[in-house]
């Protein structure tokens, strides 16, 4: 029996042995039913049995095995590109749906050898051919599917912190700025309520970066033209406005103008600020510390305190990764998510440079960056216990 035959004829057969498979599949969303279950399953295999059945080319056996076959013009959606809807709503994360036809590879395959399939040769060769390119075509159509089903959910997660949220922070800033001015609240008693939306908008910020890096792949960035040295001046007075008990210093030596996203350079350092504080000694100088040779630009935050162990100095740039707060940081509970050192490697990830980390009881950490002036240069990083030609010496780290 031909498999594209066997597919029709026995399609109750197969479609039970897929209840039974995707029974089992562990998901988080809602259970199903038996019908949930099927939905698109008999579609599915009804769409590979008639492309067997469907004369093609050299180059179309070629296209449809890198899972890039025809469409129809008549249907915008695919068996399987409604299938993965359904499971992506139901809850099945993406492997377990790719796991549930590699299932149904499997089971078709042995219930048509039990069937007796696969004693023809040379047309059974061809049919497993034929039917394996089908479904490699399936599985593209629904991993393309759920793939930009999730870009779209993450896109509107990241229009709901970017709006909804944002808007009414916004409202309370400026409400309790208008409360000091018409002197109906003293600046004292303002002054948590400001700071606290500061640092919400901080994080609403970090997982909007992080959520766009994870669904686009590198964080977007526009370049300009300007000065880095003017643009890190700002983010130190900015830093000493919402503490005012850290010593924060900037050394520069050299010209600093190139090609870089500003808004993102000063993210980049008042993250590195941020973190500098939080888990630095209270008290002690947090140093800023930039130089350049001819077509990069380097800076490094340094502050005294504990080291950072070696293992977490291995994972210090993944996600949802917090460091232990010392004892002598001015800040005895960070804030945030542990997502500002990650998102600092995506800032300099997108301008083609490099960030490193280095730590020592005895001199204390230095976060240290390099950045290409304009788009396309090279970089190579610096280790901030190296003297740079032509600049003043770095501060021990």
């Amino acid at each position: 029996m031909r498999l594209s035959t066997f597919l029709r004829t026995h399609s109750e057969q197969i479609l039970i042995a897929w209840d039974e498979f995707a029974a089992t599949v562990v998901h988080e969303g809602r259970s199903l039913d038996q019908k949930a279950l099927r939905d698109h399953a008999g579609q599915i295999l009804t769409s590979i049995a008639g492309d067997m059945e469907t004369p093609q080319s050299d180059a179309e056996q070629e296209e449809k095995s890198r899972g890039e076959g025809p469409r129809s013009a008549s249907d915008p959606d695919t068996a399987a590109e409604t299938h993965a809807d359904t499971r992506m709503v139901s809850g099945f994360a993406i492997d377990a749906m790719i796991t549930e036809y590699r299932a149904l590879r499997a089971s078709v395959i042995r219930l048509w050898a039990s069937a007796g399939g696969g004693r023809d040769h040379d047309n059974d060769m061809r049919d497993l051919i034929r039917f394996n390119e089908a479904m490699d075509q399936a599985i593209a159509e629904s991993v393309a599917r759920y793939t930009d089903q999730t870009k779209k959910s993450t896109d509107l997660f990241i229009g709901i912190l970017g709006h909804d949220i944002r808007n009414p922070l916004g409202t309370i800033f400026m409400s309790a700025h208008l409360l000091v001015r018409s002197g109906q609240l003293p600046a004292h008693a303002a002054e948590p309520i400001i700071n606290s939306v500061v640092r919400i908008k901080q994080v609403i910020e970090h997982v909007v970066d992080f959520t766009r890096a994870q669904s686009e792949g590198i964080m977007p960035i526009h370049r300009q033209p300007g000065d880095l040295v003017t643009q890190f001046g700002k983010i130190l007075e900015e830093t000493r406005v919402r503490n005012p008990k850290a010593v924060l210093c900037l050394d520069s030596q050299g010209d600093f103008h190139g090609s870089w996203d500003e808004g993102r350079m000063g993210q980049l350092l008042s993250n590195l600020l941020a973190n500098a504080i939080s888990y630095g000694a209270g008290g002690e100088p947090v140093t800023v510390r930039m130089w350049e040779r001819k077509d990069q630009v380097f800076f490094s935050v340094h502050n005294h305190g504990k080291a950072i162990p070696v293992k977490e100095r291995e994972q210090i740039f993944k996600p949802l990764v917090r460091g232990v707060v010392s004892e002598q940081a001015e800040r005895r509970e960070p804030s945030g998510l542990g997502l500002g050192l990650f998102i600092c490697q995506e800032i300099v990830h997108a301008h083609a440079g490099s960030i490193s980390v280095e730590s020592d009881a005895s001199t204390g950490t230095s976060f240290i960056v390099s950045l290409p002036r304009t788009a396309g240069s090279t970089v190579s990083a610096v280790r901030p216990g190296l003297k740079p030609a032509g600049s003043a010496p770095l501060p021990a780290a």
